[in-house]
């Protein structure tokens, strides 16, 4: 009898023991919200690590929110409900240059991936003079790339066409369809999507600018002072998702079907390509070219830009910490 108590006793210890390291273990994962945009391929490295269960494997309970807009998603940061976000340059230095607290930590996108798409009729960027154009918020990375790319062909964003917005990139190609708008800037997939609906691509942005900040990590400088060792592991996994996504096509394809909720194939295959597989940037440092650019482009309406330096808007340090520690390189083909 005594051996059976004593048993049942060892079992009960050693049941206490498993849960309370199971309770340990869970506790010491940080509970951290992240804000990723609506989802185009540029936005997918947030969900591949969502999806490859790498938040956990760096200690963070991760709740990825998708925000269409990039002025939303620094809005909903600015307001303490999403620490770290992905965001495209413009938004987060325009951001910074009116008082927000935003710092760019990371750039993962480093091309315009964009293309200008028009309806029949339109052969030129010349020809999209007095016409409609879309873009799918103000403010957002589609509307500066199309202000920027307007202006490269001598055409006055504010004058010369009609600049309305559309809501997100799969809104913007039905009203490219529908014809209730004549131009837009359209990223993957939606620029698979119109050129399948036989619209007519006038330009790829990808050879105006080659070192721009498209996408990528930004915070507030509090929190990365307050929290640098939750950014620096919220990094090495997000390093490692976009460096799996380049290595394992299959598991990229899969989650990009899930998020894009198509699975047509073609779209998807060229997606992966155009984005991941040719623009993938690692290691993500910050693109202080790309920022010099914004700079450039709005001090002609903000004086403060003039006198600002790429350097007050990204810390490079903790990408360069992961680079310089050969972690970056482990995770490489």
């Amino acid at each position: 009898m005594k051996k059976m108590y004593a048993s049942v006793w060892t079992i009960f210890v050693a049941g206490l023991i498993l849960a309370s390291l199971s309770s340990a273990q869970e506790k010491k994962l940080d509970k951290l919200r992240v804000g990723g945009g609506s989802a185009g391929a540029t936005q997918m490295v947030l969900w591949f690590a969502k999806e490859a269960n790498l938040f956990e494997k760096y200690g963070i309970s991760a709740e990825a929110i998708s925000i269409p807009g990039s002025s939303l998603a620094l809005q909903a940061m600015l307001a303490g409900e999403v620490p770290i976000i992905q965001l495209g340059g413009p938004a987060s230095v325009q951001g910074s240059l009116s008082g927000a607290d935003a710092i760019i930590v990371a750039t993962i996108f480093r091309n315009f991936l964009f293309s200008i798409f028009s309806r029949p009729g339109i052969d030129r960027m010349e020809d999209l003079k007095g016409k409609v154009f879309g873009t799918t918020r103000f403010g957002t990375l589609s509307d500066f790339a199309s202000r920027f790319a307007l202006e490269k062909y001598g055409l006055n964003p504010e004058r010369d066409i009609t600049m309305v917005q559309t809501g997100g990139q799969p809104e913007t190609v039905a009203a490219l369809v529908t014809g209730r708008i004549q131009a837009a800037a359209l990223s993957p997939p939606a620029n698979i999507r119109a050129r399948q609906s036989g619209l007519r691509e006038l330009l790829d942005l990808s050879k105006l600018e080659a070192d721009f900040h498209v996408n990528g990590v930004v915070t507030t400088r509090r929190y990365l002072k307050t929290h640098e060792d939750v950014v620096r592991r919220f990094l090495k996994a997000y390093i490692e998702a976009g460096a799996l996504a380049k290595k394992d096509k299959p598991f990229a394809i899969k989650v990009m079907a899930k998020y894009f909720r198509s699975d047509d194939r073609q779209m998807l295959e060229e997606s992966y390509q155009e984005t991941v597989k040719e623009s993938l940037s690692l290691p993500p440092y910050p693109a202080m070219k790309g920022i010099s650019t914004i700079l450039r482009y709005i001090e002609r309406t903000n004086p403060k830009a003039k006198l600002a330096k790429p350097e007050d808007f990204a810390d490079s340090r903790l990408v360069k910490e992961l680079d310089q520690s050969g972690f970056i390189k482990s995770l490489l083909p």
